[in-house]
């Protein structure tokens, strides 16, 4: 559908039926809210009338072009801030417990009907748009997920992650459907300032060697980790130090593509900026994982950033100065990244080759369709054949491994779905960014090497699937590169 990146000149008309339903719809949200807030917690309260707030003000704002950037603003802003509510929640580890209702979730409905009225008052002729083969990868997931439910033996749990599915697909059409690229680049400025505040957050934890007291905003406990001493691993706002690391390896490339592409000064030193500050946040999580992946994925962005320009002098000048800064700040970082990688750690390193064995033990049994989507901690010591699965006692976890926990619930067929959206958003990305101006080649360049580090972190860790913040990002960031995909195609028509 890459034909829908440029708008049809036919005049828009009014559409009144779309205006009365969405007159119905405001009421029944209007109703829903109002019995949930009536007898809600603290943080609740806050999470709904901060939605509320938003919406009387964009409906203030409606007449105003501002409204679009107010918006998309403010969800991305959103998605590493864990301020929510949940619905039918399980004691559950792993993917959903729950319907979770955040303030991301919030704002993109608040999108939808935002540009749903845009769409009935003529503002725009196209309600959506999709970039085809990136939003046929996120249908292929939703319609292959429910075959698990085959062997599930939750079949709510099922119903739980998958609905959360849904609703990163539709955070990723409407990240999709933005049309203009002053947006989606604004997408991205929101998403640096995340950085450099997430990354604030981090350094002030891990100095003060506590937490800061914002739990209502989704901040956790800190996590002490023995490396030869003990040391705090920061949380942010995001949870724990691992989802922490997820942020910061995704984004950091973006930010890094964004300070060496051609573009004012000023904004390449802000996104320096951010780039600093997120390498002093992701050293802060003593994430190994995430440590590992960032040679690869940096690399990755300045080959595709700089191309050919290296060899000019000037252009040569400043990627010696970036090196040198990255080796300056490399040596004071060593000492803690050699201990963290050469201190015994038995509890983490010592125990994942078993439980992968464990992991590995379910696939042989159900190769196909799995053991049920979201099912994994449920269903591991039950279906564990190497008896390995004990070594989690009085409590229940997932495999440390994205690839084995996605194959073991969801069958072979389920692991491809998983991926295809990935893959086929990667390849996108980089076949698009020969073809763009320099703004969004480092985008589309940064996204997919982002991507690809949480592919290579996957192999060891749970992945993004254990945090709902990380998977807005991560679907997001996809619609991101489909908006831009639809505006600078790999081949030109």
């Amino acid at each position: 559908m890459e034909a829908a990146a440029s708008l049809p000149s036919e005049p828009a008309r009014r559409r009144p039926w779309v205006e009365w339903a969405l007159c119905a719809l405001l009421a029944l949200v209007a109703t829903v809210m109002a019995a949930v807030l009536g007898s809600a917690s603290s943080k609740v309260l806050v999470a709904g009338l901060a939605g509320l707030a938003m919406l009387a003000g964009f409906l203030w704002l409606r007449g105003s072009a501002r409204v679009a950037s107010l918006l998309v603003f403010g969800i991305a802003f959103t998605v590493p801030v864990n301020l929510d509510f949940n619905l039918f929640v399980r004691n559950h580890v792993g993917g959903a417990p729950s319907i979770t209702v955040s303030l991301t979730v919030l704002g993109l409905l608040l999108f939808y009907l935002v540009w749903a009225h845009r769409y009935a008052i003529g503002a725009q002729p196209r309600f959506i748009v999709v970039h085809r083969p990136i939003a046929w990868a996120a249908l292929v997931l939703l319609a292959v997920t429910p075959l698990s439910l085959i062997n599930a033996g939750d079949s709510t749990l099922v119903a739980l992650e998958w609905f959360r599915l849904l609703c990163l697909v539709l955070s990723m059409v409407a990240i999709m459907s933005l049309q203009d690229e002053r947006l989606v680049r604004l997408w991205i400025v929101a998403l640096s300032v995340q950085v450099l505040l997430q990354a604030s957050l981090a350094a002030a934890q891990y100095g003060l060697k506590r937490s800061l007291g914002l739990g209502i905003f989704g901040e956790e406990g800190l996590v002490e980790q023995n490396i030869g001493y003990v040391v705090n691993r920061a949380t942010g706002t995001i949870g724990h130090p691992n989802v922490l690391s997820y942020f910061f390896e995704i984004m950091l490339p973006v930010m890094l593509g964004l300070a060496l592409t051609r573009q004012p000064a000023r904004y390449r030193w802000w996104y320096a900026l951010a780039f600093g500050a997120g390498l002093v946040g992701i050293m802060t999580t003593l994430s190994r994982g995430s440590w590992l992946t960032l040679p690869v994925s940096l690399s990755i962005v300045f080959v595709m950033v700089y191309g050919r320009r290296i060899v000019r002098v000037k252009s040569a000048v400043g990627a010696f100065l970036v090196g040198c800064a990255l080796l300056v700040a490399a040596y004071f970082a060593y000492p803690t990244i050699e201990k963290r990688f050469t201190h015994t750690d038995y509890k983490s390193s010592g125990s994942r080759a078993p439980l992968n064995r464990a992991a590995w033990s379910i696939i042989e049994q159900y190769p196909v369709t799995g053991i049920g989507l979201n099912n994994f901690a449920e269903s591991f010591k039950r279906y564990d054949t190497t008896g390995h699965s004990r070594i989690f006692r009085n409590y229940r976890h997932v495999v440390h491994n994205l690839y084995l926990w996605i194959w073991a619930e969801t069958g072979t067929i389920g692991l491809l779905a998983y991926l295809a959206p990935f893959v086929i958003t990667i390849g996108v990305a980089w076949r698009s960014a020969p073809r763009a101006p320099p703004v969004p080649r480092a985008i589309l360049a940064g996204i997919g090497a982002g991507l690809l580090a949480h592919l290579m972190h996957g192999m060891v860790d749970p992945g993004f699937r254990v945090s709902l913040s990380m998977s807005f990002l991560i679907f997001t960031l996809m619609g991101v590169v489909g908006a831009l995909a639809l505006r600078y195609p790999a081949r030109r028509r």
